[in-house]
């Protein structure tokens, strides 16, 4: 059973890295299963097609942008600091999955079976998260520490402009000259913008 599933994650983890890479179109089985260490009826024997194969993984990385949403309501914090370390949080998740959001939106524009695939995955915690994320608002409001925004301009406001950082790659990469650490720095110093530009939309 445990080698089953060793294979099984061997087999998930190459897909995802060609997936990533490449999109669905331009993926092969085949380079999964050699990046993984099986013969190609291995492969088959556990997903049995490609289309299986990527909406597994497909799903988990959904999943795990959607749970990422999640963090701007759940920290026990007062409300602007809750915001900006919701912020950091989102974009140091991206940080380690940089090129997630280009794959989920290419696949999510290429495949309209893949926009129901989120709406199942997203709309709930989204939802859960604007309600929550209106009831601390009116409460600041009401007690004068922040100007009233609409719920969902704040989360599109967090999620747009960390994100663009990582769907604009290409340009970053052109910018930084492709060096490692200019990246990081330019990163950093992206990261603490995007946190200042929130907290000034909303602090009196």
């Amino acid at each position: 059973m445990k080698e089953e599933q060793n294979t099984e994650q061997a087999i998930l983890k190459a897909a995802e890295k060609e997936f990533i890479e490449k999109g669905y179109a331009l993926s092969k089985t085949t380079e999964i299963a050699k990046a993984a260490g099986v013969t190609h009826a291995m492969l088959h024997y556990y997903f049995r097609t490609k289309e299986n194969l990527f909406d597994k993984v497909f799903q988990e990385k959904s999943r795990l942008i959607a749970g990422s949403f999640a963090s701007i309501v759940n920290e026990d914090l007062p409300f602007l600091e809750k915001v900006a370390k919701s912020v950091e949080m989102h974009f140091n998740f991206l940080i380690n999955n940089p090129k997630l959001a280009f794959f989920v939106v290419s696949e999510i524009v290429a495949n309209k079976e893949r926009q129901d695939t989120c709406k199942k995955m997203f709309l709930p915690i989204i939802n859960n998260t604007l309600r929550k994320l209106g009831q601390s608002i009116d409460e600041e409001v009401a007690k004068g520490t922040i100007r009233h925004i609409e719920p969902f301009d704040l989360l599109l406001s967090v999620i747009s402009l960390n994100a663009f950082v990582f769907l604009a790659h290409p340009i970053v990469d052109m910018i930084t000259n492709g060096d490692e650490k200019v990246c990081e720095d330019f990163l950093e110093h992206r990261k603490k913008e995007n946190i200042e530009l929130i907290i000034s939309r909303l602090r009196k």
